[in-house]
């Protein structure tokens, strides 16, 4: 096998040690597996025509592995709000929604 020389960084070299220890298999055999679900992925991606000349991959998934949920979604876009602009938002924005979507009156608690 080739030597690839490149840098992983300490998380990252922390993640395949802990994977090895749990599974119980080899690094090698682990980033192989990794590779693998990656460009399954892609091709997944070239087959619905969602693919791009970069593809962006926000994690390595197994063969098998499906997009993560639609709420994972909304808790990482959640994260570049500024605090400042969580404050405003109304804490009874689900018992008066119409309220606040269509300005009827709020209704009685």
């Amino acid at each position: 096998m080739e030597q690839t020389p490149f840098d992983l960084t300490p998380a990252q070299k922390g993640v395949l040690e802990a994977l090895a220890r749990a599974t119980g298999k080899a690094i090698p055999a682990l980033l192989e597996e990794a590779l693998q679900g990656l460009q399954d992925q892609v091709q997944r991606r070239r087959e619905n025509g969602t693919a791009t000349e970069q593809a962006t991959v926000t994690r390595a998934a197994g063969p098998h592995a499906a997009r993560p949920p639609i709420w994972e979604a909304f808790i990482e876009a959640s994260l570049d709000i500024p605090d400042e602009e969580l404050d405003r938002l109304p804490t009874d924005g689900a018992a008066q929604h119409d309220h606040y979507l269509y300005g009827t009156p709020k209704r009685p608690p």
